[in-house]
This record gives structure tokens, C-alpha cells and sequence, in this order.
């Protein structure tokens, strides 16, 4: 089987999961983008409450701020949605946090459920190149460390495809004030330049950047 069989068979297997959900009370959002092995890999934590209408991560508010990050280092959001995979910790929208700010995180069960979901697209796209969105991407991939120890800093990590250069960076959600605290701006930089550079380095950068024909 090709690998976009395997991922397309991968997608199909997401959508059709209740695990956490009566079926037909949910609608995973499977992972989106290129079928390609070595390349630009994206872990967020959920979907937000639009992203299972358009099916697929990022799709409202905090991807706006997400690929105006992006853009900073030339790399505009069609060419991550063509070119790069997206997908998250967990398929499900997981409903508003208690108090109505900002969704709720994922409970343990939920992503215990949707662990062999990522670890399989892992194994079949091999990022050399891994970013994880926020705290519970960066705790499933390094380990339960807080921002500071990690934003702005480059990772080596022997993930389910092979070694793999991992940078956290922080959730874009408006929720989320860590980007907007005294000196956290220089570390968001210093991230987006550790992913510029490992790009080039990995020998993507180019396609990423480039404008569409």
C-alpha cells in the first residue's frame, strides 16, 4: 500500500472513531497535508468549535495568529496546508472549559484514546522537522516542562518515524497570555528562527517559503 493509502486509511479509521463520543455526537477532525515522508510535521491539542465544520485544525482565530507567526519567516498558511501535516493531540472538539474561557483540555482518557492515532502518523510521515503548539503537544512529545524551559530552545527526539528536531512553541489561543508576558516575545522570535533555520537545514524551507504559481 502507498503511503497516501496508508494516511488516507489512517484519516478514515479518525473519522469513524467513538471512543470518547456516542457516534454521531462527534466529529473528529482528522490530520491534514502533504503524504510525504521527511518533512514539516504540526501537533496542536484539540480542535477548536469551528474546526470540525471545515475539517481540519486551525481554521479560525487561533490559526490566524498561528500563520501570522509563520509568516514572520516567509512561510504563508496555503503553503503549510499544502505542504506541511497538521494534526492534534486529540480529534475531538472537547467542549468549553468550565467557566466558558477557552476550551476545555482533554482529559487523560481522551488522550490515552487518540495516542495511537498520532503515534501511526508519526510512523508513516517521519518528520524531520516537529512543532508542537502549545503545553499538552509539548507534554505527549518531551514531557510535562514548563514554557520556560523550552520555548525558544531546539530538541533531537527519537519519535515513532526516527530521530526527529523538535521546537515548541507556545498555543496561539487568545486564552493563552503566555506570548504577550514581559520577555516571552524574544523567546517566541528565537523559536520561529530555530524553525527557519532547521528548515533550511532539513532542505524545506524553500517549497514552504515560495509563493504559489
Amino acid at each position: 500500500m502507498t503511503l497516501s493509502k496508508d494516511l488516507d486509511q489512517l484519516h478514515q479509521t479518525i473519522r469513524q472513531c467513538s471512543k470518547c463520543f456516542t457516534k454521531g455526537g462527534n466529529c473528529p477532525v482528522a490530520g491534514t497535508g502533504q503524504a510525504k515522508k521527511g518533512g514539516l510535521f504540526l501537533i496542536g491539542q484539540a480542535p477548536g468549535i469551528k474546526e470540525p465544520a471545515a475539517q481540519k485544525n486551525f481554521a479560525w482565530t487561533a490559526g490566524k495568529r498561528l500563520f501570522q507567526w509563520f509568516l514572520t519567516i516567509g512561510i504563508p498558511e496555503e503553503n503549510i496546508r499544502r505542504f506541511a501535516y497538521i494534526t492534534a493531540v486529540t480529534k475531538c472538539y472537547p467542549g468549553k472549559a468550565k467557566g466558558g474561557k477557552g476550551d476545555r483540555k482533554p482529559n487523560p482518557e481522551e488522550i490515552a484514546n487518540c495516542e495511537p492515532y498520532l503515534q501511526r502518523a508519526l510512523e508513516l510521515l517521519s518528520p524531520s522537522v516537529l512543532v508542537l503548539i502549545g503545553s499538552l503537544a509539548i507534554e505527549r512529545i518531551l514531557g510535562p516542562l514548563p514554557f520556560s524551559e523550552v520555548i525558544g530552545k531546539e530538541f533531537k527526539k527519537d519519535l515513532p518515524g526516527g530521530p526527529c528536531f523538535v521546537i515548541p512553541i507556545p498555543h496561539p489561543s487568545g486564552a493563552s497570555p503566555w506570548p504577550y508576558l514581559p520577555g516571552n516575545k524574544a523567546k517566541l522570535e528565537r523559536a520561529f528562527r530555530l524553525i527557519k533555520k532547521r528548515l533550511q537545514k532539513q532542505k524545506i524551507y524553500n517549497q514552504l517559503s515560495r509563493a504559489e504559481s
